[in-house]
């Protein structure tokens, strides 16, 4: 059989298990109800913060000292107001939106950057993959706190910040996985192929590697979501995160502390929110891994 052939069949066979791998998604989705039960709460939220700056008013965050610690559900406030006067519910309609935006985006940069440092390590092997692994180990000596704090300290507090902490704490994973998923991929005959056929590097990382073990990266990058989602709350409740007056999940909570007796709901709503958001995210992850871990599966 040519080498040609052999890089042939292997891309149709990726194709036919991309298909396969689509409908075991579909089929395990309907016999599971608590994962499709997650996901439509994460759809739901993920729209409610999308368009939350249009549900909200621009005057959500201007202080009304004569609606002082009004309860949840009187005089008209869902959620209550807290100790400034605002709406409870309208902020924390924002804070979804600061949350989903750094688990969201700090999963895809982090990915952009792990999984071509694992990629390079596990193809090229040698002195590359020496330098990236140590450059790894280094970065594994730093305790997350430290390296928020170190971080914040540079560059100041703010949204932007916290996205660049997360990011930096969290490609390491995305480039073990990376390494470890190519360094038997690369042994496979259809990548082998590839190469005798002259196929650069760039195209069989993309054409023959990648799609092979894009798989654990999905679900390595759905369960990184809510530890980030977790990860910035807590930054935010240290009054390092997000500044006020942006509504923050986390800063929300801190900022009811002193209230917890008084008013129940500063605390406890938003941390409801955080908590389900995160339960819900980690299931659909732990569905992902169990429907699309063939080790699970075989």
């Amino acid at each position: 059989m040519s080498t040609a052939t052999l890089s042939s069949a292997g891309g149709n066979r990726e194709f036919t298990r991309q298909v396969n791998r689509q409908n075991r998604l579909l089929r395990s989705l309907r016999k599971d109800w608590w994962a499709m039960g997650s996901l439509a709460f994460l759809v739901i939220v993920t729209l409610v913060a999308i368009f939350s700056t249009w549900i909200v008013p621009d005057s959500i965050n201007d202080p009304n000292f004569g609606a002082r610690l009004v309860p949840p559900l009187t005089d008209g406030y869902i959620a209550g107001t807290d100790q400034l006067g605002r709406d409870v519910w309208g902020r924390m309609l924002l804070g979804a939106r600061v949350s989903l935006t750094v688990g969201f985006v700090t999963v895809i940069c982090a990915a952009l950057i792990g999984v071509p440092i694992g990629m390079l390590a596990g193809y090229f092997g040698g002195w590359l993959d020496v330098i990236l692994m140590r450059l790894v180990d280094v970065q594994l000596s730093f305790p997350f706190i430290l390296l928020a704090l170190t971080i914040n300290a540079i560059l100041g507090l703010g949204l932007r910040n916290i996205i660049i902490t997360l990011v930096i704490a969290g490609w390491i994973e995305y480039a073990r996985v990376a390494r470890g998923e190519t360094l038997v991929v690369r042994e496979k005959e259809f990548v082998q192929a590839a190469h005798l056929t002259g196929c650069g590097s760039p195209r069989i990382f993309v054409r023959h590697i990648l799609p092979n073990i894009i798989t654990p990266l999905i679900v390595i990058g759905t369960l990184q979501v809510a530890r980030f989602i977790i990860a910035e709350a807590s930054i935010s409740f240290l009054g390092f995160g997000v500044q006020p007056p942006t509504a923050a999940w986390g800063s929300m909570v801190s900022e009811g502390l002193d209230y917890i007796f008084s008013a129940w709901w500063l605390i406890t709503l938003p941390g409801l929110a955080l908590a389900f958001v995160a339960l819900a995210v980690n299931i659909t992850g732990d569905w992902l891994r169990d429907t699309l871990d063939p080790r699970i599966n075989t």
